[in-house]
């Protein structure tokens, strides 16, 4: 019976052995896997201290053995910033039982050097469920997020310099769609802030026509991979401006190669545009001054002998209505003398006499002059105030403008309507003014091209005719003066001289 009893306690005795060496064996084969194991793996109690730490944890944290760091909590093993934080995470673990994934750490290692850890805290229990201490293990990132924040700083820079570019750069996705603006663009787009331009294309920012040539653009490059350089482009906003861009757009590839959208820098080149307009235009302007001053010495050779001939006629002739004829060649003739020294000035920038007139005169000529020229299906209407002031200028010019603004009246109405000769004083800003005003009940003028009338060489007119708007202007801002006008389709045009009194 104690031979059965020795035998039975020294089988137990042998089990147990070899169950030891069992768990021995598969605590080293556990702790070689933690040891080896390249990410940092460790345990805590429940006072958060160290109780293992594989040698990639060791290492994160800048030490050389696992006795460096184990009976040490987090208040012990980093600066205090950052192991207050690691400390309130630890609870959170073993007073919540809340788990920690992936939680990304900027810690500090005993060397001072910075590393980025992508952490998981996990609850330690025992067999009862009771929490008795943390597991957690973590990848080291560092060299990940250094990439990012250079990446990251690269972008910024790189944003910084395109955002602070005069010039206008973009970006588009493959279906022509924004998705980067920068300010200059913004501000040609007419959008506040980026948000609003991204997501849309062409269609959405400008008028359908623009929009058309901006999207045939698009797809040459998107489609065929076909850069545009340095192509000029009309754009016409919104809001009706229209600007000039001398632009460039190239694919945009990703790294196998691939068109995934394009890059768009545009150059605003309105001003430069206007600039070779006003150059063109002067040049222009020098020829036909150089014309007009052979003209009108060739003019005036005609008008002199003529002049000449009715002073000997009106010694010859007697009768009434001869004479009356002759007074009236002979005022037509003085007339043309005097848009003779209009064509001087025009062509040699002469300023004039600048003498002080009575704008009622000038205003009667002109409201006499008009019922006897023009169509009798045309009515003339005057409303000339009687107490007008005195303004200084030319006499001749301002006839001119005058003569230049009253046919334009007429040729506005074909089939007849009614011409209004006004004039009034007006106190604008401040200022004193002689406003002289001719108006007509024709077509009206496009509202698309009432902004152009008073240029150089604009006219609707047939070849002949034209400038006359134009010199009026030139002469009307001589006299220190502006015009003003005013029109709606089918409701006749309206023209305002305003001219400084001389009170």
């Amino acid at each position: 019976m104690q031979n059965t009893t020795e035998q039975q306690f020294q089988k137990k005795l042998e089990e147990l052995e070899t169950l030891n060496r069992q768990l021995t064996e598969e605590r080293n084969l556990l702790r070689a896997l933690v040891d080896n194991y390249p990410d940092s793996i460790y345990v805590k109690d429940v006072a958060a201290r160290k109780i293992l730490a594989n040698k990639a944890n060791v290492k994160n944290m800048g030490f050389e053995t696992e006795a460096d760091v184990l009976g040490k909590s987090d208040l012990d093993l980093f600066p205090p910033e950052i192991a207050a934080k690691l400390f309130a995470d630890d609870q959170l673990v073993l007073k919540q039982g809340q788990s920690l994934l992936n939680h990304e750490e900027k810690l500090i290692n005993s060397n001072g050097r910075v590393y980025w850890m992508l952490t998981t805290k996990i609850p330690w229990r025992d067999n009862a469920g009771n929490i008795i201490g943390i597991i957690g293990g973590g990848r080291n990132i560092t060299q990940q997020k250094e990439v990012e924040i250079k990446l990251k700083e690269e972008r910024n820079l790189l944003r910084t310099l395109i955002d602070n570019l005069p010039d206008c750069i973009y970006a588009k996705d493959s279906d022509a769609r924004k998705i980067m603006a920068n300010p200059a663009d913004l501000k040609n787009l007419g959008c506040k802030t980026e948000a609003e331009a991204i997501g849309k294309n062409d269609f959405d920012l400008f008028p359908k026509d623009v929009a058309e040539t901006f999207f045939a653009d698009d797809q040459s490059v998107l489609k065929d991979g076909k850069s545009v350089i340095n192509r000029e482009e009309k754009a016409v906003l919104q809001n009706g401006e229209t600007r000039w861009l001398l632009t460039s757009k190239i694919p945009w590839r990703d790294a196998g190669g691939k068109i995934i959208g394009l890059v768009g820098i545009g150059r605003d080149i309105t001003d430069r545009k206007k600039l070779e307009e006003q150059i063109v235009t002067a040049r222009r302007m020098e020829s036909i001054g150089r014309l007009a001053t052979g003209v009108a010495h060739d003019l005036n050779n005609i008008l002199a002998p003529i002049l000449i001939s009715i002073e000997l006629l009106r010694s010859k002739l007697h009768d009434e209505e001869y004479l009356k004829m002759l007074a009236n060649a002979e005022a037509n003739a003085h007339r043309g003398a005097d848009i003779i020294k209009q064509m001087l000035w025009f062509s040699r920038g002469l300023a004039g006499q600048r003498l002080p007139l009575d704008i009622q005169h000038l205003m009667g000529n002109i409201a006499q002059f008009a019922p006897e020229t023009f169509d009798k299906s045309i009515h003339v209407e005057k409303q000339i105030a009687p107490d007008l002031w005195r303004a200084v200028g030319d006499s001749a010019q301002l006839h001119q403008v005058l003569l230049n603004l009253c046919t334009n009246a007429r040729d506005a109405m074909p089939d007849g309507g009614t011409l209004t000769i006004a004039a009034s004083n007006v106190e604008t800003d401040g200022k004193n003014y002689v406003v002289l005003k001719i108006a007509d009940t024709g077509a009206g003028i496009p509202p698309e091209i009432l902004d152009k009338i008073f240029e150089p060489f604009f006219t609707t007119k047939q070849l002949g005719h034209g400038l006359g708007l134009s010199t009026t202007q030139s002469i009307v801002k001589s006299h220190g003066g502006f015009i003003k006008a005013e029109s709606q389709p089918g409701q006749g045009a309206s023209f305002r001289v305003y001219l400084p009194a001389h009170v």
